[in-house]
């Protein structure tokens, strides 16, 4: 990031320019309205607020699936305003800090699960247009996690280190980004089995 964002772009041109790249890269297609929501999450977590489940007072402490059964008996605005930022959190620190949550008891498989499904409970409640964000959400949040590792890793993957935690995360979802920069990296992953996205 740098002096480049500092001195010639705004942090939100900045993302969206890395967020399009990535996607280019991955060969990914999603709507404006996906694309513009990843920019701004990662733009909000940028100015250094709190990832969005953190302003829940004891959410720190408090493991997503606690957050979550607390959004389902909250009222109709609350629980909106709690799954949405269930999933924000699941969607950033999945993506954006992947190899930090691998061998982790909550792993990448439990916040794409509650991530993805907090988003869908928003796309079936939400009213239209917001509803349909979010359910393009649900439905693309690996690869929208994918998205955000790319902007995270984009120059650390030269150690043995960082290969083997991709290797790991391919394991562990199934990811098709994964699979194709394991290649890159002359390793030849094996396929995760069943219940992996492919």
């Amino acid at each position: 990031m740098g002096s480049r964002l500092l001195d010639e772009q705004t942090p939100v041109e900045y993302f969206r320019e890395q967020v399009v790249v990535a996607m280019g890269h991955q060969k990914l297609e999603v709507s404006e309205f996906a694309q513009y929501y990843l920019v701004n999450l990662l733009t909000r977590c940028l100015r250094a607020d709190a990832l969005p489940a953190s302003r829940e007072p004891g959410a720190d402490e408090m493991p997503l699936a606690m957050l979550y059964l607390k959004a389902l008996s909250a009222a109709s605005h609350e629980r909106a305003r709690l799954l949405r930022a269930m999933g924000d959190s699941a969607l950033f620190v999945s993506g954006f800090f992947a190899d930090r949550l691998i061998d982790k008891v909550g792993d990448l498989r439990y916040y794409r699960a509650l991530g993805g499904d907090a988003y869908a409970r928003l796309g079936r409640e939400e009213p239209r247009p917001t509803a349909t964000v979010f359910s393009e959400l649900a439905e693309r949040f690996q690869d929208l996690a994918d998205v955000l590792s790319e902007v995270s890793e984009s120059s650390r993957l030269a150690s043995p280190l960082a290969v083997l935690r991709l290797y790991q995360r391919f394991v562990q979802t199934g990811s098709r980004r994964a699979a194709r920069l394991l290649v890159q990296l002359g390793v030849t992953p094996m396929d995760p089995g069943p219940g992996r996205v492919h």
